[in-house]
């Protein structure tokens, strides 16, 4: 098997928690009563009404102004723009074990992080979480307009990276995301939590 050389990280959910209930807590937060009130027991009608801009949010197809008119628009209300900014970056919390670890085998293995995230949240993670800055590259999916599991975005990924696809490992929290990387020639872990990949690391890097 080739040497693994290169590691590649996804962001939210491996070195960073976050919490998708709490975003829509804090979206539910700043809508008026009645129209929080109509959506709080209707998540997936209201993310499936909102799929296209959130979508092209995440491709780096709308700027943040952008998704904020979409969203104004299809629910017919006006949101203040740094509320909406606050509810939409306050979901992560603090870097944990698993951070440590990628900064420690980046002294070793050039490190990447490969990301589905848009450029608020990925300006205020790295404001919020220095502590990930050791980083020796990021790629977002807004910067490559392609999201993971998709060919483009690992493809785009391995032409930044400047490595041969058998050379690099992702470390991904979803399995869609392991399997698409794994269909473009990348070796994959699944992370299921530090322990778990501590072992399945154990030979490899």
């Amino acid at each position: 098997m080739a040497e693994v050389k290169v590691l590649l990280w996804d962001l939210g959910g491996v070195l960073i928690p976050f919490s998708h209930a709490r975003l829509w807590r804090n979206f539910l937060g700043i809508l008026p009563l009645g129209k929080s009130l109509k959506f709080f027991w209707r998540r997936e009608a209201l993310q499936k009404r909102l799929f296209k801009p959130l979508d092209d949010f995440e491709r780096g197809l709308r700027s943040f102004d952008d998704l904020r008119d979409a969203v104004e628009n299809e629910l017919k209300v006006t949101l203040d723009r740094e509320k909406f900014r606050n509810a939409w970056n306050e979901i992560f919390g603090r870097p944990g074990e698993t951070a440590a670890f990628a900064r420690a085998l980046q002294e070793s293995h050039p490190s990447y992080v490969l990301s589905n995230t848009n450029a608020e949240h990925l300006e205020y993670v790295k404001q919020k979480a220095p502590e990930l800055l050791f980083m020796d590259g990021w790629i977002p999916s807004y910067e490559v307009h392609a999201l993971k599991p998709e060919s483009e975005f690992f493809e785009r990924a391995l032409e930044i990276v400047g490595e041969e696809a058998g050379n690099c490992l992702l470390i991904d929290d979803r399995l869609e995301n392991v399997e698409g990387a794994r269909k473009c020639g990348i070796r994959a872990l699944h992370y299921r939590g530090l322990a778990k990949l501590k072992e399945e690391l154990n030979g490899q890097v």
